[in-house]
Formats: structure tokens, C-alpha cells, sequence
């Protein structure tokens, strides 16, 4: 796991497609940035590398304990995203390549054209052709010509306010590459805000760094010697935002197995549909996530099924964010297949590693073997999914200190690599593995992990009206 981190989770979810249908290229490469890494990467230190790497796969894996993951809608017999007779012929270029999120917003009339907004350094120019922007969120339709003659690729891309502090949520999640070929590239942009509706500036500017393509995937993107900075600024008509999309304040529950699921807020407007959620202090059980979270947009015979395509967390909330039809009014039903969680009185688990031996965990599906590198012995955890049992991708995650026998308290090295595990060539069998470096100390055993996230799966379909 030193290595490259979006090669990792590239193989991890092309494991995933394996057993659950193809999922495209450009849709993997969705839901590993959009996700998980974005596209602001900079050259680390062996160890920072590493450490991060530990970092963005945990993260995957937490937000998402989806077998579907990277479709981010599937339409059932319903309306088609061919452009409507009135659409711009300026979004042309942008329909063709748009997601249902985007191309609906354009065909809504959401999308509203903006002028002369350009930038232009060494060969390269930026132009925003139009934005729509509400109390969650923006979409930006642009377009770079690259008059150079040589490819390049968008290395950061970023909103940002005063000071250049940057305004939006990190990473975008459009389905594009990134990639900016010679001559004219029309893209997209879904940002949501990093903070709440109220704390965002009137004006922000769009910033992009233009830096070389990279030669070999594992090599390490350097953002301090960009090809060009490209800079331009947008005014957000903040009263026009305030009053996009539709607020549906639910202050509902959702039970599954007793477990309460607060639905305080679901607010679909052009960027999407966000569900604004908590679980309930009074829970007997920790929940790490639901499974298989999804808008019902339409009735049972024409509809349209959105999934999520990241999680928020703006002003202590936790948001889960959706695509969205906006040319749409029809019912919207929320549902969900169950929840992950544990007992809260099983939320450790104690090892030996001295004798490799687990010693109480929260069930027999969960081992550990030791592993030699040229850094340090690391020890390897490893879940086992039982057989005949649908597997969920929320990988065993620990909190980053444990304890020693004698109650010291120590935090992970995090600073080992171990040979990466290889899926059954039938990619039946993806194992699902979290990588502890326990390094060459001596700890007094035995030692008490807490668990962060666990794939314990309680699976019961539940559902909830939200706009009928």
C-alpha cells in the first residue's frame, strides 16, 4: 500500500465490477476520485505516501459499503436524456458527454449561461461557459483549448473565496478524465460547498493547474511547477440560490432491526439530491453505514433509481449526496436494504501478535498473520466473508491507537508495505484486507483494538415517502 493510492483502489473496484457487472473505465475512475483522491495530488515523502494511501482506502471503503458502486443512476423505462428542442446549442458539446445530473439541469433551464469569463496562460485557455448553483452545490460547464500541440492533464482544480481559501467540498464528480488533449475540451464540474450556504462570498474565482500527463500511472503528480495556472471569476446570485432546488424537512425515522435512522432533511435541487441523516443516541447497536442507500424518483412502472456518489460531512452534518433528474416532479421514495453495525459492547477486538491468535472479535471471520519486509515485520488482518454471503465492501477499519496489556496506549506506525493480495483469477473472491503496521516494538500482549467499521450486514428492506 506504499504505492500509487489511485492504482490501488483502481484494482480494488475493478475486483468489485468483477463480481457485480462491468463497470466501465471512466466510471471507475469516478469512484475512486470523486470518492476518494481527487485530482489535488502532490509529491510525499515514502512514508507520507504510504500514510495516505492507508488513509484513501479506508476512506473508500467507509463511505461506501455498496456493491454498486460507480452507478451513480440506473433508469427504469424511464425519460431518455436527449436534449430538449429549446436546450442552448451552446451546451451541445456538453450534452453529448453529460451525466443524468447535468444533462437534466440543462434541459430544466437551470443551467445559465455566463460571458466573459476567460483566462489564458503559456497555450492554454479556460473559458466558464455556464453554472448552476444552489444552497449544496454548483454545476460548471467549461471548456480549455490547448493550442500547445502536447497532452496535459488538470492536476488541481478548486472555487475559491478570499485569500484563495478554497470553497468547495475537496474533488469533484463528473465523469471525466481530467485528461486535456490538444485543441478544445468541453468538461463538467458537480462541486458541493465546503461549508454552510450562509458562510459562502458573493464572488469566487474557478482555479485550475494544467500540468504534464502523466507517463506511468504509479508516478507521483508534482502541482509547485504547473504548465499553466488558470484563474477566472464567477458571481454567485446568492438570493437566486437561496430560493433553487426544493428544502423537504422530513423529521422522520427509519427502523431497521430497532435501530433508528434519522432523516431530518432531503434537499433535491440542480447539483443533486442531498439526505441530511443520524443515528440515534439511544441506538443499542454502532452504526457504520446503511446498505445500499437509493432515490426512487417515479412510480413502480417508469422510474429512475439514484445512488449515492459521496458522502458530506458540512457543519458537523453528515450528507449523503445523489444524482438527481431535475426535469422531474414526480414521487421521490428514499429506500435501503439494511444497515452495517455491531453491538456496542463489541466494538473491540484483542490479539496476541505475538502468537498471531485473536482472541475476542465480533465474530470467527476475522485472522491474522505476521508479514516480513525490508521495513519491519507488519502484521496483515484479514476478514473472511462466509461462504454463500454477499459481501460488502466496507473493509475492517480500526481506530488509529491501541492498548497494551499493561494500558498504554500506542498509535500505528502506518509506515510498512506488504506484498498486495491477489483476488481468485475468476474474481469470485475479492479479499478484503486492512493493512495494521505493527512494526519491530515490543508491546505487552495482549492488544485491544476499537473497531471503526465492521462488514456485519443486518439486511432488511425498509423504505420512506418523501415527496408524493
Amino acid at each position: 500500500m506504499a504505492g500509487n493510492e489511485d492504482k490501488l483502489l483502481k484494482e480494488y473496484f475493478a475486483g468489485i465490477a468483477g463480481q457485480t457487472g462491468e463497470v466501465s473505465e471512466i466510471k471507475l475512475n469516478t469512484a475512486i476520485r470523486s470518492g476518494v483522491s481527487g485530482r489535488g495530488r502532490y509529491r510525499l515523502p515514502a512514508g507520507r505516501q504510504y500514510l495516505l494511501g492507508v488513509a484513501v482506502v479506508a476512506a473508500a471503503l467507509l463511505l461506501f459499503a455498496f456493491p454498486w458502486i460507480g452507478n451513480q443512476i440506473e433508469p427504469h423505462n424511464a425519460r431518455g436524456s436527449a436534449a430538449a428542442p429549446q436546450a442552448n446549442a451552446k451546451f451541445t458539446p456538453y450534452l453529448e458527454k453529460a451525466n443524468n445530473t447535468v444533462a437534466s439541469a440543462i434541459e430544466a433551464g437551470l443551467v445559465q449561461p455566463v460571458s466573459g469569463v476567460t483566462a489564458e496562460q503559456n497555450g492554454f485557455e479556460l473559458t466558464v461557459d455556464a453554472i448552476a448553483a444552489d444552497r449544496k452545490g454548483i454545476i460548471l460547464l467549461f471548456s480549455l483549448q490547448n493550442n500547445t500541440g502536447q497532452k496535459a492533464q488538470i492536476n488541481v482544480l478548486q472555487l475559491a473565496g478570499k485569500g484563495y481559501s478554497p470553497v468547495n467540498y475537496p474533488y469533484g464528480l463528473s465523469l471525466n478524465t481530467g485528461e486535456v488533449p490538444a485543441g478544445t475540451t468541453y468538461s463538467y464540474e458537480i462541486l458541493q460547498w465546503a461549508g454552510g450556504f450562509g458562510s459562502l462570498p458573493d464572488n469566487i474565482t474557478f482555479e485550475l493547474n494544467i500540468g504534464e500527463l502523466e507517463r506511468h500511472p504509479s508516478a507521483p503528480v508534482v502541482v509547485d511547477k504547473p504548465l499553466a495556472k488558470l484563474s477566472v471569476p464567477i458571481t454567485l446570485d446568492k438570493k437566486k440560490m437561496a430560493q433553487a432546488g426544493e428544502i423537504m424537512s422530513m423529521n422522520k425515522t427509519l427502523t431497521v432491526d430497532g435501530q433508528e435512522i434519522h432523516i431530518d432533511e432531503v434537499y433535491a435541487a440542480a447539483s443533486g439530491i442531498y439526505l441530511q441523516y443520524t443515528y440515534s443516541q439511544q441506538n443499542s447497536k454502532q452504526i457504520f453505514s446503511m446498505i445500499n442507500p437509493r432515490f426512487h424518483l417515479g412510480g413502480n412502472d417508469q422510474y429512475s433509481s439514484f445512488s449515492p456518489v459521496r458522502t458530506l460531512m458540512v457543519e458537523g452534518k453528515e450528507i449523503l449526496a445523489f444524482g438527481n433528474d431535475s426535469r422531474s416532479g414526480q414521487p421521490l421514495k428514499m429506500q435501503l436494504d439494511g444497515i452495517l453495525a455491531l453491538d456496542k459492547d463489541e466494538l473491540n477486538i484483542v490479539i496476541d501478535t505475538e502468537k498471531q491468535q485473536v482472541l475476542k472479535a465480533p465474530d470467527d471471520n476475522l485472522t491474522v498473520s505476521m508479514y516480513t519486509t525490508d521495513s519491519g515485520t507488519t502484521m496483515v488482518m484479514k476478514h473472511n466473508t462466509e461462504p454463500g454471503k454477499k459481501k460488502f465492501y466496507n473493509s475492517l477499519i480500526l481506530k488509529s491507537e491501541f492498548t497494551d496489556a499493561k494500558g498504554q496506549v500506542h498509535s500505528f506506525p502506518g509506515l510498512y508495505a506488504i506484498p498486495p493480495t491477489q483476488a481468485a483469477k475468476d474474481l469470485k473472491s475479492v479479499p478484503v484486507m486492512n493493512y495494521l503496521g505493527i512494526g519491530s516494538n515490543k508491546y505487552a500482549q495482549p492488544l485491544t483494538f476499537t473497531i471503526y467499521s465492521y462488514p456485519a450486514p443486518i439486511n432488511e428492506k425498509v423504505s420512506l415517502d418523501i415527496r408524493k
